[in-house]
Protein backbone atom coordinates (compact mmCIF):
# COMPACT_ATOMS: atom_id res chain seq x y z
CA UNK A 1 0.00 0.00 0.00
CA UNK A 2 2.85 2.29 0.76
CA UNK A 3 4.26 2.34 -2.82
CA UNK A 4 1.75 3.35 -4.90
CA UNK A 5 1.44 6.69 -2.04
CA UNK A 6 4.66 7.30 -3.00
CA UNK A 7 4.32 7.18 -6.30
CA UNK A 8 1.47 9.50 -6.62
CA UNK A 9 3.68 12.06 -4.14
CA UNK A 10 6.70 11.61 -6.65
CA UNK A 11 3.95 13.05 -9.49
CA UNK A 12 2.47 15.66 -7.27
CA UNK A 13 5.43 17.02 -6.93
CA UNK A 14 7.04 17.20 -10.38
CA UNK A 15 3.53 18.78 -11.13
CA UNK A 16 3.92 21.58 -9.03
CA UNK A 17 7.69 22.04 -9.75
CA UNK A 18 6.48 22.14 -13.33
CA UNK A 19 3.72 24.64 -12.56
CA UNK A 20 5.85 27.24 -10.34
CA UNK A 21 8.76 27.26 -13.15
CA UNK A 22 5.70 28.40 -15.33
CA UNK A 23 4.70 31.19 -12.95
CA UNK A 24 8.13 32.44 -11.97
CA UNK A 25 8.80 36.12 -13.09
CA UNK A 26 11.35 35.50 -15.89
CA UNK A 27 14.59 37.71 -14.99
CA UNK A 28 15.40 40.54 -16.99
CA UNK A 29 17.60 40.47 -19.78
CA UNK A 30 17.94 43.36 -21.02
CA UNK A 31 21.48 45.11 -20.88
CA UNK A 32 22.06 48.41 -20.65
CA UNK A 33 25.02 50.59 -22.27
CA UNK A 34 26.60 54.09 -20.46
CA UNK A 35 27.63 56.83 -22.64
CA UNK A 36 29.82 60.15 -21.80
CA UNK A 37 30.01 63.30 -23.63
CA UNK A 38 33.58 63.34 -25.45
CA UNK A 39 35.50 65.87 -25.66
CA UNK A 40 37.32 67.01 -29.09
CA UNK A 41 39.28 69.35 -30.74
CA UNK A 42 36.68 71.99 -32.08
CA UNK A 43 39.28 74.00 -33.72
CA UNK A 44 42.83 74.94 -34.37
CA UNK A 45 44.63 75.78 -30.81
CA UNK A 46 44.99 79.61 -30.54
CA UNK A 47 47.88 81.44 -31.51
CA UNK A 48 50.98 82.11 -28.75
CA UNK A 49 49.75 85.60 -27.19
CA UNK A 50 52.17 88.19 -26.73
CA UNK A 51 51.13 87.65 -22.94
CA UNK A 52 53.31 85.47 -21.40
CA UNK A 53 50.75 85.14 -18.75
CA UNK A 54 48.22 82.48 -19.38
CA UNK A 55 45.41 83.34 -17.01
CA UNK A 56 43.16 80.96 -14.91
CA UNK A 57 39.82 80.26 -16.06
CA UNK A 58 36.47 79.15 -14.16
CA UNK A 59 33.84 77.10 -15.51
CA UNK A 60 30.44 77.45 -13.11
CA UNK A 61 27.61 74.98 -12.76
CA UNK A 62 26.04 74.17 -15.69
CA UNK A 63 21.92 75.13 -15.39
CA UNK A 64 19.60 72.27 -16.93
CA UNK A 65 15.80 71.63 -17.41
CA UNK A 66 14.96 68.70 -15.41
CA UNK A 67 14.15 66.59 -17.94
CA UNK A 68 17.63 65.92 -18.77
CA UNK A 69 19.00 65.03 -15.51
CA UNK A 70 17.61 61.51 -15.44
CA UNK A 71 20.18 59.03 -16.08
CA UNK A 72 18.23 57.65 -19.66
CA UNK A 73 19.08 59.25 -22.54
CA UNK A 74 16.26 61.94 -23.76
CA UNK A 75 15.01 61.66 -27.46
CA UNK A 76 12.07 64.35 -28.68
CA UNK A 77 9.32 62.73 -30.27
CA UNK A 78 7.64 66.09 -30.85
CA UNK A 79 7.52 69.50 -29.53
CA UNK A 80 5.98 68.82 -26.15
CA UNK A 81 6.86 65.08 -25.83
CA UNK A 82 10.05 63.53 -24.71
CA UNK A 83 10.84 59.60 -24.35
CA UNK A 84 13.90 58.17 -23.23
CA UNK A 85 15.80 54.96 -24.00
CA UNK A 86 15.90 52.54 -20.74
CA UNK A 87 18.65 50.60 -22.31
CA UNK A 88 21.46 53.94 -23.16
CA UNK A 89 21.91 55.69 -19.68
CA UNK A 90 24.27 58.46 -18.94
CA UNK A 91 27.67 57.80 -17.14
CA UNK A 92 27.08 60.20 -15.10
CA UNK A 93 24.56 63.98 -14.66
CA UNK A 94 24.25 64.76 -18.07
CA UNK A 95 25.18 68.57 -16.32
CA UNK A 96 28.45 67.57 -14.77
CA UNK A 97 29.51 65.84 -18.13
CA UNK A 98 28.72 69.03 -19.78
CA UNK A 99 30.62 70.68 -17.54
CA UNK A 100 33.74 68.51 -17.62
CA UNK A 101 33.71 68.73 -21.55
CA UNK A 102 33.32 72.34 -21.90
CA UNK A 103 35.93 72.94 -19.36
CA UNK A 104 38.74 70.15 -21.62
CA UNK A 105 37.56 71.97 -25.00
CA UNK A 106 38.48 75.67 -23.67
CA UNK A 107 41.93 74.40 -21.81
CA UNK A 108 42.56 73.14 -25.67
CA UNK A 109 41.15 76.10 -27.34
CA UNK A 110 42.58 78.47 -25.49
CA UNK A 111 46.44 79.36 -23.38
CA UNK A 112 45.27 78.77 -20.11
CA UNK A 113 47.05 76.93 -17.08
CA UNK A 114 44.42 75.89 -15.50
CA UNK A 115 41.12 75.93 -14.79
CA UNK A 116 38.68 75.60 -12.35
CA UNK A 117 35.45 73.38 -12.39
CA UNK A 118 32.28 74.98 -10.49
CA UNK A 119 33.92 76.66 -7.03
CA UNK A 120 36.93 79.04 -6.72
CA UNK A 121 37.85 81.38 -4.58
CA UNK A 122 37.14 85.55 -5.11
CA UNK A 123 40.00 86.66 -7.62
CA UNK A 124 41.59 83.30 -8.25
CA UNK A 125 40.57 82.83 -11.61
CA UNK A 126 40.57 85.95 -14.71
CA UNK A 127 37.73 85.26 -16.26
CA UNK A 128 34.72 83.11 -15.20
CA UNK A 129 31.99 81.41 -17.49
CA UNK A 130 28.63 80.24 -16.69
CA UNK A 131 26.11 78.66 -19.11
CA UNK A 132 22.20 78.26 -18.87
CA UNK A 133 21.39 75.25 -21.01
CA UNK A 134 17.43 75.28 -22.56
CA UNK A 135 17.63 72.07 -24.78
CA UNK A 136 19.60 69.16 -25.38
CA UNK A 137 18.96 66.89 -27.05
CA UNK A 138 17.91 64.51 -30.33
CA UNK A 139 14.60 63.58 -31.86
CA UNK A 140 13.51 60.72 -33.55
CA UNK A 141 15.27 61.86 -37.09
CA UNK A 142 18.85 62.03 -35.19
CA UNK A 143 18.56 65.87 -35.28
CA UNK A 144 20.41 67.11 -32.48
CA UNK A 145 20.04 70.80 -30.92
CA UNK A 146 22.03 72.96 -28.30
CA UNK A 147 20.46 75.97 -27.29
CA UNK A 148 21.84 77.98 -24.01
CA UNK A 149 22.46 81.52 -22.66
CA UNK A 150 26.07 82.06 -21.82
CA UNK A 151 27.50 85.03 -19.67
CA UNK A 152 31.11 85.52 -18.92
CA UNK A 153 31.95 87.43 -15.77
CA UNK A 154 35.80 89.19 -14.16
CA UNK A 155 37.64 88.17 -11.38
CA UNK A 156 35.23 88.70 -8.85
CA UNK A 157 32.01 86.82 -10.54
CA UNK A 158 29.93 89.59 -9.81
CA UNK A 159 30.02 91.90 -12.81
CA UNK A 160 28.94 90.27 -16.01
CA UNK A 161 31.55 91.23 -18.82
CA UNK A 162 30.23 89.47 -21.96
CA UNK A 163 26.70 87.47 -22.53
CA UNK A 164 25.18 85.83 -25.80
CA UNK A 165 22.90 83.11 -27.04
CA UNK A 166 23.87 79.69 -28.51
CA UNK A 167 21.58 77.85 -31.04
CA UNK A 168 23.03 75.27 -33.55
CA UNK A 169 21.64 71.89 -35.02
CA UNK A 170 23.40 68.86 -36.18
CA UNK A 171 21.95 66.18 -38.50
CA UNK A 172 22.83 62.18 -37.18
CA UNK A 173 21.60 58.68 -36.94
CA UNK A 174 18.40 57.78 -35.65
CA UNK A 175 18.67 57.27 -32.00
CA UNK A 176 16.39 53.91 -32.29
CA UNK A 177 18.85 52.70 -35.15
CA UNK A 178 22.65 53.39 -33.27
CA UNK A 179 21.62 55.05 -29.68
CA UNK A 180 25.84 55.67 -29.03
CA UNK A 181 25.43 58.28 -31.90
CA UNK A 182 23.52 60.70 -29.82
CA UNK A 183 26.31 61.08 -27.43
CA UNK A 184 28.19 61.79 -30.28
CA UNK A 185 26.25 64.13 -31.51
CA UNK A 186 25.57 66.43 -28.60
CA UNK A 187 29.40 66.18 -28.29
CA UNK A 188 30.33 67.83 -31.45
CA UNK A 189 27.14 70.66 -30.51
CA UNK A 190 29.08 70.85 -27.28
CA UNK A 191 32.30 71.54 -29.40
CA UNK A 192 30.61 74.29 -31.50
CA UNK A 193 29.06 76.26 -28.25
CA UNK A 194 33.23 75.85 -26.72
CA UNK A 195 34.49 77.51 -29.94
CA UNK A 196 31.80 80.45 -29.39
CA UNK A 197 33.03 80.44 -25.96
CA UNK A 198 37.02 80.57 -26.64
CA UNK A 199 36.48 83.22 -29.11
CA UNK A 200 34.57 85.72 -27.10
CA UNK A 201 37.15 84.60 -23.81
CA UNK A 202 40.02 85.39 -26.20
CA UNK A 203 38.70 89.03 -27.07
CA UNK A 204 37.65 89.73 -23.21
CA UNK A 205 41.38 89.09 -22.22
CA UNK A 206 42.67 90.73 -24.85
CA UNK A 207 40.67 94.29 -23.76
CA UNK A 208 41.76 93.59 -20.44
CA UNK A 209 44.33 96.08 -18.53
Amino acid sequence: MKRPRRIQSVAVSGILAILAAGCLPKPNTVSTRSYLLSPSSPGRPSAPSPNPARPTLGIGLVQMPSYLLKPSLAVRSGTNEIHYLEASLWAERLDISFQRTLAANLATLLPTDQIRISTWSRDEVARGVYVNVEQLDVDTRGTGTLAAWWRITGPSGDKTLRSGEFRSTLAGPPPSQDPGALAATLSVLTARLSEQLAATLRESLATAP
